[in-house]
């Protein structure tokens, strides 16, 4: 799965790039504008065509995508010819949808996917309100199947069953399977260097509901393998008790697009908050590049080869509905930090096209010339900036997801 993984990343994000540009390039024509190049990747030329006034092609280095609109900016010369179709002529409204349509169309990419997975492949569901899914029956010390000095699981000699539903642990009412959990784990001993308690596992009273009787009864922690690798043992503390497997359901349309809706707005969230985070995780990718034996966080940044090897991972633990939502998730974090205010990135240039037009009407106001554009010459060394620390990051990011690669959590 691993090259297949990574050959259904690459070309998901290629089609990405090439629908972002398309966005640009649909507006900017609707606009009545000229779109003179539409290429995917920087630098020399690999292959290309025209038709009509549009070069199309590829070029050597795949960092990217753009397409040249005449007028853009006032870095390049007009032809005079071209002058009356100048992007910076165009509408302020034109050249907003045209700026940010390369976002919207990433926005639309991943509210389709996330829509398309409830309408295709159901929702899946898990009952995470304190009910017991299986009750194991031994402490395995090996890996495999319980032997014959494997001791009773904890929660199996306390008396629970299958589809028993916990409702309170130490005296304390519970409502959620974290809740459970974190009340039995509360106030037991940590664990040696030899994985064993450093002290006596405390009892604790569970109070459960069994055909709808309420019971209570006593569990005592023990030492078993809690690995979920058949393969290896890990021993920890273990109570023996596991939360119901996930059950699919197909949901009817309605259903299925208020699911996709609700991911998409908690997948854009989680996109926001990983931009934010990124300054404070820096240090941390230093650590992780330079310190292999130290496994790197599940909530660490991730780069683009660390994403295109963590799809084979995604795709074998989920499936391709759980790929489509992970290609959903990177286009709305590519969306949203395309947004920002910075150049070179479309919402530095958006956010100088608004400040022109406040310029221009309160210049209006108070009875002075029209100040006309921007110099962008200007501009050119906070954007050089932006571009290093983008370019450094990126590296330091690549270096990370080859020395220490990001484990997909099962």
């Amino acid at each position: 799965m691993g090259p297949l993984g990574i050959i259904l990343f690459a070309l998901a994000l290629i089609a990405s790039i090439m629908l972002h540009e398309a966005g640009h390039m649909v507006c900017a024509r609707k606009a009545g504008g000229k779109v003179t190049e539409f290429f995917v990747g920087f630098g020399p030329r690999l292959w290309s065509f025209r038709r009509g006034e549009t070069e199309y092609g590829v070029k050597a280095i795949p960092a990217g995508g753009y397409v040249k609109i005449v007028g853009m900016t006032d870095l390049e010369p007009i032809d005079p010819e071209d002058e009356p179709r100048a992007f910076y002529r165009k509408p302020l409204g034109w050249r907003l949808l045209t700026l940010s349509a390369g976002s919207l169309v990433h926005f639309i990419i991943a509210l389709v996917l996330l829509l398309m997975v409830p309408l295709t492949w159901g929702v899946a569901t898990r009952d995470l309100s304190g009910t017991v899914g299986t009750v194991t029956q031994c402490l395995k010390t090996t890996a495999g199947a319980c032997g014959t000095g494997d001791a009773q699981s904890p929660a199996l000699a306390a008396g629970l069953a299958n589809g028993d539903k916990i409702i309170a642990v130490g005296g304390v009412p519970t409502h959620s399977w974290q809740d459970v959990t974190d009340q039995l784990h509360k106030g037991q001993p940590s664990l040696g260097a030899d994985n064993k308690p450093t002290s006596a596992p405390v009892p604790v009273a569970v109070t459960y509901l069994h055909d709808g009787q309420q019971k209570t009864t006593t569990i005592t922690p023990a030492v078993g393998n809690v690995s979920a690798d058949p393969n290896q043992v890990q021993l920890g503390l273990m109570i023996g008790i596991q939360a119901p497997p996930e059950i699919t359901k197909h949901p009817g349309p309605v259903s299925a697009l208020g699911q996709g809706f609700s991911d998409f707005g908690s997948y854009a969230k989680g996109s926001v908050t990983g931009l934010v985070d990124i300054p404070a995780s820096i240090p941390k990718l230093f650590q992780a590049a330079t310190n292999t034996s130290q496994p790197r966080s599940a909530n660490a940044p991730v780069g683009v080869v660390g994403m295109a090897s963590l799809t084979g991972s995604v795709i074998k633990d989920g499936g391709y509905a759980s790929f489509l939502q992970y290609i959903a998730s990177i286009n709305l974090f590519i969306g949203i930090f395309n947004l920002l205010p910075l150049l070179p990135l479309d919402g530095g240039h958006i956010a100088i096209a608004l400040y022109e037009s406040g310029r221009r009407k309160v210049a209006k106001l108070v009875g002075r010339p029209d100040p006309g554009r921007v110099d962008l010459n200007k501009l050119m060394p906070a954007a050089f900036t932006f571009l290093v620390l983008f370019v450094g990051l990126s590296l330091l990011l690549m270096a990370a997801d080859i020395t220490n690669p990001l484990k997909f959590p099962s």
